[in-house]
């Protein structure tokens, strides 16, 4: 079927999308394709099926490149791990707080897009360490937990998003890196001016910060909020988040990051040859999340917090903690790989050429990006499905790959920031003390705002880049 793509090769990927649309469970969905895909490539032997199956998902995951985002995926739940335990993050989140003695609104509202903009590793160690931080400053200010949850989640979600040294940006060189893209890291540094949807849901968050502008649900809550004194003190409210007895020292937070920014801007200069957007991305982010991950360790048994064992013990655990999104990593990868060798994409982009104008390309795929996520809960998932099928119809409509990998992104995020069944949204609802359904509800109206602008922008740009 390779080199001759027709209608069939788009059966691996609808599969994937109609269980997961039906299971709500990415992984087995994905599974599902990739196992389908191996039957139609090689139709006359479907009993070896899966073990043809488990050799190509082999072979995929020890790529040399491919190897480097898996272990990145582990490394950087070791690293978020031993940071958590020392108490780095409560110690970060207490050194914002009492900046000033004296809080207002304003300054509520600065910490927290300060805090849920910073902690830039891992999405659910942003919300929790925000939500958890800034409840109590919320409370005594009578403002309502389901703004806080629409705060903490909007922000940490689409700054995460848009950061190229954490998870996010290991898995978006994983799905371009399966579609054999030359140089997936100058790809996403492109792609990410075109990140409509972030840019938007954080501007629409000071916005809101700024006026107090309220819409839909939210008034209710808002009207129900206790009234609002005009300032507090810092020390009536105690807001160190008790994750160990470990004494919060912000050195645990800012010695690893240090050292894992400054590892991965060395090593993209210097395996890019004196340019950082044609640098190793898959390389640089494993180095300097390994550099970072034996920084804390370093610390932590010069300083006796824990012992060489308990430092140990506890990396395993963080490694654990991400096991799900290596196993991601790799059938995603799979999934892409095989897409790519059975022409999915190109015949997706020779239809949607008779199909539809160009312009209206990066809308369509904003929108059934933002459906799918929406359905399934999982912006991972829809990457991995949508971007084999939306990279090829970059040279049909000469909108070039990183718009159109932009659009997909802004899709995968709306799902991702709006969907009642996504992790994140359970999160928020943890930290910020709101129930998931209150929380989705207040949001809702907020996103739908920006969404309708992303798609307005996704319209606007093609007419520009192709007049």
């Amino acid at each position: 079927m390779a080199g001759h793509p027709g209608w069939p090769s788009l059966i691996p990927p609808l599969v994937a999308i109609v269980l997961a649309f039906a299971s709500r469970r990415i992984l087995p969905s994905l599974l599902a394709g990739v196992f389908v895909a191996v039957i139609l490539l090689d139709p006359r032997h479907p009993w070896a099926a899966p073990f043809a199956t488990l050799d190509y998902m082999t072979g995929i995951a020890c790529i040399p490149g491919n190897l480097e985002l898996i272990a990145f995926s582990l490394v950087v739940g070791a690293l978020l791990k031993l940071i958590g335990d020392a108490n780095g993050f409560a110690a970060f989140a207490g050194a914002l707080e009492h900046v000033r003695k004296d809080y207002g609104k304003g300054t509520v509202f600065g910490l927290t897009y300060a805090l849920s903009s910073l902690v830039f590793l891992e999405c659910w160690s942003n919300i929790l360490i925000s939500g958890t931080t800034m409840a109590p400053l919320y409370d005594k200010l009578g403002i309502s937990r389901q703004r806080l949850a629409y705060f903490i989640h909007t922000i940490g979600l689409n700054t995460v998003a848009m950061i190229v040294i954490n998870g996010w940006g290991a898995f978006y060189m994983s799905v371009l890196r399966a579609q054999a893209t030359p140089n997936p890291f100058r790809l996403i540094i492109a792609a990410l001016p075109y990140n409509l949807y972030s840019w938007i849901c954080l501007a629409m968050v000071a916005v809101v910060m700024v006026t107090g502008w309220t819409i839909g649900p939210m008034r209710k809550f808002e009207g129900a909020a206790p009234p609002v004194p005009p300032v507090i003190h810092a020390a009536d409210v105690d807001t160190a988040p008790r994750q160990s007895e470990t004494k919060p020292r912000l050195s645990y937070l800012l010695a690893p990051v240090g050292v894992l920014i400054a590892t991965m801007v060395t090593s993209l200069y210097v395996t890019g040859h004196g340019d950082i957007t044609a640098g190793d991305g898959s390389r640089s982010i494993l180095y300097a999340a390994t550099l970072a991950t034996a920084t804390i360790a370093v610390q932590l048994l010069a300083g006796r917090v824990f012992t060489f064992v308990e430092i140990e013990e506890k990396a395993m655990q963080g490694m654990r903690d991400f096991f799900n999104v290596s196993l991601l990593i790799v059938i995603a990868l799979s999934l892409g790989g095989l897409c790519k060798e059975m022409g999915a994409g190109l015949y997706i982009s020779q239809l949607a050429q008779a199909a539809l104008p160009a312009w209206l390309v990066p809308a369509v795929i904003f929108a059934l990006a933002a459906v799918m996520s929406f359905a399934t809960g999982t912006s991972y998932g829809t990457l991995a499905i949508m971007v084999p099928l939306v990279l090829p119809m970059a040279a049909a409509t000469h909108l070039g790959s990183p718009l159109l990998f932009a659009a997909c992104l802004s899709g995968a995020i709306f799902g991702d920031n709006t969907s009642p069944i996504n992790d994140n949204a359970i999160i928020t609802s943890m930290a910020s003390g709101a129930t998931v359904v209150d929380h989705v509800r207040t949001q809702m109206p907020y996103a739908l705002i920006c969404a309708g602008l992303s798609a307005i922008g996704f319209l606007v740009i093609p007419l520009v880049h192709l007049g």
